[in-house]
């Protein structure tokens, strides 16, 4: 009784400690470099202009404010911490000027951002590794593990044509080869094909704007907490339920199927009206969800979103 008693007590003591660690370190703490702060702002503001022009239909001019957003933070940002930021809103900047020039689009803004890239050509020559790249499904599963990892891409051009229950049956089998901590095996999964239900998960969950009306099935990723005990497995239900998201979406690789992960970064009172709204029990954390399907035609245009240097986020201690 006294142990139970203890573990009780640790929770609530690490749950202080990752409260104060957050605080301490999150992007909106003065006490965190400022450049590593403005890496990550200007990589997330970056990818929702890839976002947008990866969709099927784009809108003519959109996000204005955050191509401003970009374009004025990226002229504070020092490139000596790293160069991906730059490249990466270079790149979806020039895509941005392209696809409007396609489309026979001319603006004041247009003008604005081509003139704002030709000052960057003398400091970060090109080509610059952002915007948006052709992702070929050829009704073909990729031959390899390292071709499997390397197609993989968020797809957003999506047919909503249900899929066959058995073949996702399939895919989610294999998705349980995922490594899991002592084989608990906590991971659950909840396939949703009714467009209504759908339309309302991704309501709530806010990130499919543009695309949502294309879902015609969804995943949503999640991990029964009674598998995990003790202040130290506090976390361990978001980590098999990782793992086991990304085979899920290897797996829909593998049988010619486009995935899009949906986070679920969001509050309690946003979980429990997911939890709702999908029949899904409160004893399960949820992980994310993942729109998937027939992809809309053999080649569609995905985010291009560089990676960073293996080097550059790599520690080989002796």
């Amino acid at each position: 009784m006294f142990d139970k008693l203890a573990k009780v007590a640790g929770i609530f003591s690490e749950a202080l400690r990752d409260a104060a660690l957050f605080l301490r370190f999150n992007s909106y703490s003065p006490f965190v470099d400022k450049s590593k702060r403005a890496f990550y702002k200007i990589i997330i503001e970056a990818h929702t202009i890839e976002k947008g022009l990866s969709l099927p239909d784009p809108k003519l001019l959109f996000g204005k404010d955050k191509i401003r957003f970009v374009m004025a933070a990226l002229s504070r940002y020092d490139l000596q911490h790293s160069p991906v930021p730059a490249h990466m809103s270079l790149g979806a900047l020039d895509a941005y000027v392209n696809f409007h020039a396609r489309a026979g689009k001319s603006d004041p803004l247009l003008d604005e951002i081509a003139g704002y890239l030709k000052t960057w050509e003398a400091k970060l020559p090109k080509p610059w590794k952002g915007g948006t790249r052709d992702c070929s499904f050829d009704g073909q599963p990729p031959g390899n593990l390292q071709h499997l990892l390397a197609s993989r891409s968020s797809i957003r051009a999506l047919r909503p044509t249900p899929l066959d229950p058995e073949q996702i049956l399939q895919a989610i089998a294999l998705a349980q080869l995922a490594p899991s901590q002592c084989n608990r095996q906590s991971s659950r999964v909840h396939a949703y094909q009714d467009p209504a239900r759908i339309q309302e998960l991704l309501a709530l969950q806010g990130g499919s704007r543009g695309f949502a009306d294309s879902v015609g099935n969804l995943f949503v990723v999640s991990s029964e907490i009674c598998a995990w005990g003790g202040p130290g497995q506090r976390n361990q239900a978001y980590v098999d339920g990782s793992l086991f998201a990304m085979c899920l979406m290897l797996a829909c690789r593998s049988m010619g199927w486009g995935t899009c992960p949906l986070n679920l970064a969001i509050d309690h009172k946003t979980e429990s009206a997911i939890r709702r709204a999908g029949g899904i029990p409160a004893g399960e954390r949820l992980i994310m969800m993942i729109a998937f399907g027939e992809p809309l035609a053999p080649e569609t245009r995905v985010a291009f979103s560089p990676r960073r240097p293996a080097a550059e986020i790599a520690t080989l201690h002796a």
